[in-house]
């Protein structure tokens, strides 16, 4: 089954990615609502979360949590949020949400720029280094 991420992950659709190994990637979300929204992605497409094996399941959150910690950084979080929903996109995936306030917004945000996206993805990269 062929999905956005799918041909994200396939470089058909341009996506700025954070992180990529063998088994995931992360990228960040075109329509934040919060600066340095990053999805979290198996190469797998997979519709449900918890149909995945549970060495996949186990490495996806070992991700978020060090992406997440690189948010924090970027971004001087009060925290960075997690949230998995399961209906967007039949492939499942992570969504980072890092905050500084705990009135956290997850849904309608608007289109970030490319030049956004691009100097948001390398203070990321970096963080994680």
């Amino acid at each position: 089954m062929k999905t956005i991420f799918s041909k994200i992950i396939s470089r058909e659709i341009p996506a700025q990615f954070v992180y990529e190994d063998e088994h995931c990637v992360a990228i960040l979300d075109v329509f934040p609502t919060t600066p340095g929204q990053t999805l979290i992605i198996p190469r797998t497409p997979t519709p449900y979360l918890f149909d995945l094996e549970d060495d996949l399941y186990q490495h996806l959150l070992s991700v978020a949590k060090k992406i997440a910690r690189a948010l924090d950084i970027v971004f001087d979080t009060e925290r960075t949020c997690l949230v998995v929903e399961g209906f967007e996109v039949p492939h499942a995936h992570i969504k980072l949400y890092p905050t500084t306030t705990p009135e956290l917004k997850i849904t309608g945000g608007e289109k970030a720029t490319e030049k956004t996206l691009i100097a948001h993805a390398q203070k990321i990269k970096r963080a994680l280094k």
